[in-house]
């Protein structure tokens, strides 16, 4: 019997002692590119050549890779070398991104980068240079003559001509430039070409293409679109960009052909789209040829493959070249070609090798030749490949096709081929266990190539402490492939060769990435570290690898996630087994398809492992193949078909499922470290998110760091140092190893080798390989007031800088701010001013987002402050203004007089404001440019009194100024300010001993931080990507002391905070974050409570029910009474709600109002989002609110003890009702409807009991547009086949605006009703200066109530009819009628709107033959089930952040719940997609259905959405594109789900109105007027 293994209780190795090492093993450089120089005869007759090298490095001080250069000497006789050496020291190269010497050796050319000056953007210079100076230098970017120069190895190139007078190289194309439809050159806003009728300049920027998409080539090669061929002349100082080439093409890897007549390129299809074309050699390529004389060009390769590397003989008669099959794998065994210049006939050189034999020639696995790869006969060329768990050196006859290792006699190791010239041979050679070093030998003469001999020019000591084998390992019979019988497979384990005797050491294993990749027996730095720690570490290259044969490859796709798995499984076994080695301590580590099977493995074999880091996972290939820039990839690794326009399948999807290890989640029980990028597109984050949450929730420990700035390879140095550090922290922790501790050897030589984030192999499909808030670093990177009275009363919020641009009318009542009179004559008007002119007049409407009321002395007037906002399209940003009134009480119906008393005012960089509660200060929150630090003061009749710099305090984050946290309270005594701000991070340590050798370590109390600059922090979602951690916080403006609240519990979220009525405590909604964050913004169903904090003895006392979703909380005049709004915790996001109050006292709770199954006429239920800030009466018995009735929204009272509902507005004209304020029973509001804009109005509240008629009146009262009418459609749905059920039979509305202009009938947009939140537009501003968005956002439970919406009345201005459709399911018509849509989304609702057409069409003069969609979100969602269901009846579409693949969602949205709610299914945090759940949602998805789309389709996205992935459109996009469908897509950098801000809403609106203009044949307009086509 073995005896047990021996326990040394040694101390694990300290955070200090392991970046020791890091920092120690990685300075070894890696050697990147070597060139030779042209032969020089000594003056004894001898020959020799300089080599000149270039490495990189990483610098950890400056966190960055740095590159340097290296000369040598090279004495030969032709045949030998006869002497080498180092020519002086290293220089390190600066700002270089290509650097190509000319064929002889006289001239080299150096593309070299300029860092950006201030306000000035990074320059390119391509400089030429001789033996003495720097002849050339011309700056590209001033040129102007194309986009930036590319530098990567996938196209880029910079080649000399054979005549040495021309450069070639790559670049993008110039685009034109665009701007925005309402660029103003001028102080105000001119009008466009296009409203005046004047022609374009040639060179004038082309309008409204500032958004427009540009496909990109995926992972690292983003900034990378439409490549274009450039030409430097260098003698005549000119550059030319090449043309010839066809369009579908992108070209690159281009040189020179024989005698400089033309260019020879490889040329990429990019239709129907691009996909990711790093590390995937099967896309679709030829070799072409352009002629420079008569722009002809020519095939040169077959032009159904994929070809790459062509490499030109230095006789000129050949190009050999690397092919593939296109699709399939992303690497696979390649074939060497070679094109006869002259006989233009195309030979294979080698095919591809189905099974590799030992010792025998195992085909081609790179990813490119080398840059020079020619012998000097040009019959003979060298590449290096992978030979099962090596890499070697061959030498191939292209006449012959035989081969030749050059290294076969060499060490095992890993070689690559630097450069040949003139038979000269460099070569970079290392181990696992010896960094790189220089080699160099002659090439021997034609069938003599075996008796090579290597020298060394640059040696590297090997690493102490290392071992390291291969082994081969058969699977067991039931384990072999059916159809590939008899394949093999490898492993490289590397093992601590120093230790105590009879020690066992952990285990980590290491399933490379790819998955068609290989680990080669190189130097890695991240295994060498590991080992070097303690660790044996086992590298697997399991069946599907590299280097194997093109059988080993074929077999695995199809079988992911079971034959990967159990070959890596039964390496572990095997290994565990027959060496001395730790069975009860091993560890998983992978990135990509190495992490997919990490976490395969914890879950398929949850007793084998005892901790896991994954780096980047595949997670769930169903939810990736719609996100990710390489969905072939997920189809073809799962064994499907796949073609650009094949449509999502549920099959295929339930598939893709069963291959995830997302399915295995309930079984893992190893701790898991997650490390993702934040700019990965080829394994997107969202992967990595999801399967976080799934451990998380099920008590699994759980980390996640997330680096942004870094892509798919986390190969940045800050993040590739962090990671590692974190990495072996973990594995330390968790493996349990008191044994293990550092293995201490030699001093280290300087330096690093080959990348060392080896959990990837070379290359691959998935890259050889919340949010963070930047903490403290753990071991790596650099480390990084009270004010006075400012002055008078006119500084302050009150009375600022006088409005820019705004009419100020005169009088008690009149124009609204920032209007003209409007004219009369509706369509004529808007023909004649265009889609620009009728925006930009529109939204000059302002909203009131606050008011305030002060009594003055004898309680008889009162002063009015509000708060208003438009759109400031001439700055692209929200004008803000305050104004003054003076209100009157008097004897008449109304009881009021209204008079103006000071000039619009605009209010700069304020964030929030809150009069106190005798009205005699305010507190206001500002934001002070540049440095954007947070002040909080309050002003008095005197100015202002206080000033308090809270970032420079440092006892919190940002303030929340918006969203469901915000808040500013008052204390009763008026000497406390209350708010909501982010949790204060740890402040940044004292330099590490990255940046100061020796410097000390962190004390003891602060190790907790060490490690925590990377680490993930949920956020709540949508909106509130800056939200994670809410305290509430308090300024004491007596003692001026500002102290965060403690005693609230760590499971809650604090928000809405108000005083109690004693100023004792604090009343706050607490939302429960545990086990993770939802996103927040529009959903009223989270589980939330009412909390009262005691300030004195620290207790949190929950006063509402415990399972609830409340908001709102409002404290009655008296203190006695708590109203607030609570809904049902998950469920539909929008819900009825109950109206819930606390009697303070007696802390005893009653339903003043209860949810409404079926409205009434009186009372339809109560659907608002939140309650107006004061909206109790004086009596504190009434409260006034505003909420959606049906198709409207209007002002109710409520009677808290009588628990009545009374409409204050019912039967008024304006359609939408908004309360300010009500103070000294005042009450303040706005109105609205679709052709009628925001006026302001006041009114008395009568006593009890005679509140009707209520007498409004006017502040500010907006004209009616002229051109707009409106009406309410009343929509009755045919009874059910199977039963007069009343939510089948439930009727529902729809608003009509048409043009009261024009000659009918008018072309109709149908704009189905989107997300929570109001249904409103652009620029109705409802509260807390909040614009909406043109379309709201989604549902599918909103409303489209009768408000103003200043797009929808331009669009109907300029003749088309506006349809807005409240389908059964929306707000305002009964809880029932919202349950009614759960489990028929895509169904009921999508024939709500069609009969909602058909009736509008039977009941208005409308044209039939010219309808369109208009739609958001869900409301997208519901238009694209309209195009597949009557592909011909529409004419156009337009869409925002459209809901297309229901599936896709889950892993990428905010609001994963919503997915399984609105199709009925039950919703936990514990649950993941089963297959069941996937093919339901993406039956009910219209992607599913798109073939059938004719229509022309406007596709409008944020690249910041939360709640509706861009991808989503992106997916459709390319699906309409590759069936030939018109399609165009708007790609907003800075945009939400909501797409707000000005610049972005101006712009959505009028490519909209221009894409129906184009595609209805409406009224347009050319150079000399309108016309009709």
């Amino acid at each position: 019997m073995e005896p047990p293994p021996r326990r040394v209780p040694q101390v694990q190795p300290r955070a200090e002692e392991l970046s020791e090492l890091y920092r120690e093993l990685s300075q070894h450089p890696g050697l990147s590119t070597a060139c030779l120089g042209p032969d020089l005869t000594t003056q004894y007759g001898g020959k020799y050549c300089s080599l000149y090298t270039e490495w990189s490095q990483r610098d950890l001080a400056r966190a960055e890779n740095i590159k340097f250069c290296r000369q040598y000497l090279i004495f030969h006789d032709g045949a030998s070398i006869v002497y080498s050496g180092p020519a002086g020291t290293c220089s390190e190269i600066k700002d270089e991104l290509l650097s190509r010497e000319s064929p002889s050796g006289m001239l080299k050319a150096v593309l070299r980068k300029v860092p950006a000056k201030e306000k000035e953007k990074e320059k390119q210079f391509l400089e030429v240079w001789d033996q003495n100076r720097k002849v050339k230098s011309i700056d590209l970017t001033a040129l102007d003559k194309h986009g930036s120069v590319y530098d990567d190895d996938q196209f880029g190139c910079l080649a000399w001509s054979h005549s040495e007078t021309h450069l070639l190289y790559v670049a993008e194309k110039k685009r034109p430039k665009a701007e925005s439809f309402f660029q103003s050159k001028a102080p105000e806003l001119g009008t466009s070409d296009e409203d005046t009728g004047h022609p374009k300049k040639e060179d004038a920027p082309i309008k409204g293409e500032q958004f427009v998409y540009h496909e990109d080539w995926g992972e690292t090669l983003s900034t990378r679109s439409v490549p274009v061929l450039c030409v430097l002349d260098i003698e005549g100082n000119s550059i030319s960009v090449l043309e010839g080439i066809p369009e579908h093409l992108s070209p690159g890897q281009a040189f020179w052909s024989p005698e400089d007549t033309g260019v020879v390129f490889v040329g990429w299809w990019h239709d129907p789209f691009r996909l990711g074309l790093r590390y995937c050699t099967n896309r679709r390529s030829a070799l072409f040829y352009v002629d420079l004389t008569g722009r002809r060009c020519e095939l040169l390769s077959e032009d159904t493959r994929a070809v790459w590397s062509p490499r030109l003989s230095p006789d000129g008669c050949r190009i050999v070249y690397l092919e593939n099959n296109v699709l399939g794998p992303h690497q696979q065994c390649s074939q060497l070609r070679m094109y006869d210049w002259y006989t233009k006939h195309t030979s294979t050189v080698l095919e591809v090798v189905p099974r590799q034999a030992w010792g025998a020639f195992p085909g081609i696995y790179c990813g490119a030749l080398p840059g020079m790869c020619w012998a000097a006969d040009s019959r003979r060329i060298l590449l290096d490949t992978a030979q099962r768990s090596q890499q070697d050196v061959f030498v191939v006859d292209t006449a012959t096709g035989t081969t030749t290792s050059l290294t076969a006699d060499s060490p095992q190791g890993s070689w690559s081929v630097l450069t040949i010239d003139r038979d000269l041979l460099v070569a970079r050679f290392s181990t696992p266990s010896c960094p790189p070093m220089l080699k160099v030998a002659v090439l021997p003469a034609l069938g003599h190539e075996a008796q090579t001999q290597w020298i060394c020019l640059q040696d590297a000591p090997p690493v102490p402490g290392i071992s390291w084998g291969i082994r081969t390992l058969q699977p067991t019979p039931e384990q072999e492939h059916p159809q590939y019988r008899g394949l093999d497979f490898d492993a490289i384990l590397m093992r601590p060769s120093k230790g105590p005797a009879g020690q066992k050491p952990p285990l980590v294993v290491m399933p490379h990435g790819g998955p068609h990749s290989v680990f080669t027996a190189g130097w890695m730095l991240y295994p060498a570290a590991l080992c070097r720690v303690g660790f044996a570490v086992l590298l697997v290259n399991y069946r599907g690898s590299l280097g194997f044969g093109q059988d080993s490859v074929a077999s695995l796709p199809g079988n992911v996630g079971t034959q990967d798995v159990r070959d890596v499984q039964l390496c572990v076994e095997r290994v565990l087994q027959e060496e001395m080695l730790d069975a009860t301590q091993v560890a998983l580590v992978g990135g990509s398809h190495g992490g997919f099977l990490a976490c395969h493995l914890i879950g398929q074999f949850p007793d084998t492992y005892r901790a896991c880091v994954v780096r980047n996972p595949v997670v769930n290939i169903a939810s990736m193949v719609a996100t990710t820039d390489i969905p072939d990839w997920c189809l073809t690794e799962t064994g499907l078909p796949y073609k650009p326009d094949a449509l999502p399948d549920p099959a295929q999807w339930t598939e893709m499922l069963h291959k995830s290890p997302i399915r295995y989640a309930d079984q893992v029980r190893a701790p898991v470290l997650l490390m993702l990028g934040e700019d990965d597109r080829r394994v997107p984050p969202k992967q990595g998110l999801e399967y976080y949450r799934a451990l998380k929730v099920r008590g699994v420990p759980t980390r996640l760091l997330w680096y942004p700035g870094n892509n798919h390879a986390l190969a940045g140095v800050e993040a590739e140092a962090d990671g590692f550090m974190n990495m072996a922290l973990w594995l330390l922790k968790h493996l349990h190893c008191p044994g293990v501790r550092l293995c201490h050897g030699d001093v280290l030589g300087h330096g690093k080798g080959d990348p060392g984030l080896a959990m990837e192999g070379a290359a691959g499909g998935l890259a050889p390989a919340g949010r963070c808030r930047r903490a403290p670093p753990a071991c790596f990177g650099s480390r990084p007031s009270a004010g006075g009275r400012p002055g008078p009363a006119e500084n302050s919020p009150m009375a600022t800088a006088t409005e820019k641009g705004v009419e100020v009318g005169r009088g008690l009542r009149g124009v609204w701010v920032g209007t003209a009179p409007l004219q009369a004559g509706g369509m004529d008007r808007g023909a004649a001013h265009g889609p620009a002119a009728c925006y930009r007049e529109l939204s000059r409407f302002p909203a009131v987002t606050r008011a305030a009321l002060r009594a003055a002395a004898g309680g008889q007037t009162f002063q009015l402050y509000t708060e208003c906002s438009r759109p400031d399209l001439a700055r692209r940003r929200l004008l803000c203004f305050g104004r003054h009134y003076s209100l009157q009480r008097t004897a008449g119906r109304q009881g009021l007089a209204v008079s103006r008393t000071a000039l619009s005012a605009e209010i700069h960089n304020q964030l929030l404001s809150q009069d106190s509660p005798t009205g005699q200060r305010r507190a206001a929150l500002k934001r002070c440019p540049p440095q954007g630090r947070d002040l909080l003061e309050v002003w008095d009749g005197g100015g202002c009194s206080h000033s308090v710099d809270l970032t420079a305090l440092g006892k919190h984050g940002d303030v929340y100024t918006e969203g469901p946290f915000a808040c500013l309270a008052w204390s009763h005594s008026e000497t406390r300010l209350l708010y909501v701000a982010e949790k204060s991070r740890p402040k940044p340590q004292p330099p590490c001993p990255w940046d100061v050798p020796g410097a000390a370590w962190p004390a003891a109390e602060d190790e907790d931080e060490e490690g925590k600059q990377f680490v993930y922090h949920e956020d709540w979602g949508e909106a509130l990507s800056t939200r994670s951690m809410p305290v509430l916080c308090v300024l004491d403006l007596q003692g001026l002391s500002l102290s965060v609240l403690e005693g609230v519990p760590e499971h809650l979220s604090p928000g809405q905070a108000l005083w109690s009525p004693d100023d004792r405590g604090v009343v706050f909604v607490g939302w429960w974050h545990k086990p993770f964050r939802l996103g927040l913004n529009a959903c009223s169903n989270r589980r939330s409570g009412i909390f009262y904090l005691d300030l004195a003895s620290g207790c949190c006392e929950l006063l509402s029910a415990e399972e609830g979703s409340v908001c709102s909380p409002r404290l009655s005049p008296d203190g006695q009474r708590l109203l607030y709004l609570e809904g049902a915790v998950g469920g539909p996001h929008r819900q009825c709600l109950r109206l819930r109050m606390l009697t303070w006292q007696t802390r005893q709770t009653v339903t003043v109002l209860d949810v409404v199954q079926e409205p009434t006429e009186a009372f339809a239920g109560l659907y608002t989002e939140v309650l107006p800030p004061r909206c109790w009466a004086a009596d504190s018995r009434r409260a006034v609110l505003g909420t959606p009735q049906r198709s409207r929204t209007d002002l109710l009272l409520v009677d808290t003890e009588a628990c009545t509902v009374t409409n204050l507005t019912a039967g008024s004209s304006e359609g939408c009702w908004e309360l300010l304020t009500l103070q000294w029973d005042l009450l303040v509001a706005t109105c609205s409807a679709p052709h009628h804009p925001p006026s302001l109005v006041v009114a008395v509240l009568p006593p009890a009991g005679q509140e009707l008629p209520l007498g409004w009146v006017p502040v500010e009262e907006t004209p009616t547009v002229p051109g707009v009418t409106w009406k309410t459609l009343t929509i009755q749905p045919p009874c059910s086949e199977q039963g007069p059920d009343v939510q089948d039979t439930q009727a529902f509305e729809a608003l009509l605006l048409s043009p009261s202009d024009g000659t009918p009938p008018h072309p109709l947009v149908v704009c189905p009703h989107g997300e929570c939140g109001d249904s409103g537009d652009t620029l109705a501003v409802l509260v807390a200066a909040q614009v909406m968005p043109m379309l709201a956002p989604g549902g599918p439970h909103a409303v489209f109530d009768a408000r103003w919406r200043p797009s929808m009345a331009a669009l109907c201005q300029l003749g088309f009819a506006m349809l807005l459709v409240n389908y059964r399911g929306s707000l305002g018509f009964g809880q029932a009628s919202i349950s009614s849509l759960l489990s028929r989304v895509g169904e009921q609702d999508v024939a709500d709107t069609q009969l909602a057409v058909e009736q509008a069409l039977h009941r208005e003069p409308l044209d039939p033959h010219r309808l369109a969609l208009l739609a958001g979100s869900h409301g997208a969602f519901i238009a694209l089930h309209l195009l597949t269901c009557e592909p011909e009846r529409y004419q156009a579409c337009a869409l925002r952040s459209p809901v297309s693949n229901l599936p896709a969602l889950l892993g990428t949205s905010d609001i994963p719940d919503w997915r399984y709610t609105s199709l009925g299914l039950p919703y936990s945090f514990e649950r993941v997609p089963c297959a069941e759940d996937v093919a339901t949602m993406l039956l009910h998805s219209p992607i599913a259905q798109a073939a059938q789309v004719q229509t022309p389709v406007l596709l409008c996205v944020g690249a910041r959405d939360r709640r509706v992935s861009p991808t989503q459109a992106l997916e459709l996009y390319r699906v309409l594109r590759a069936r030939g469908v018109p399609a165009r897509l708007l790609w907003y950098p800075e945009g939400g789900h909501a797409l707000a801000g000005v610049e972005t809403e101006a712009d959505v609106f009028k490519n909209c109105a221009h894409w129906f203009l184009q595609h209805l044949g409406q009224h347009r307009r050319d150079e000399t007027g309108w016309h009709s086509s």
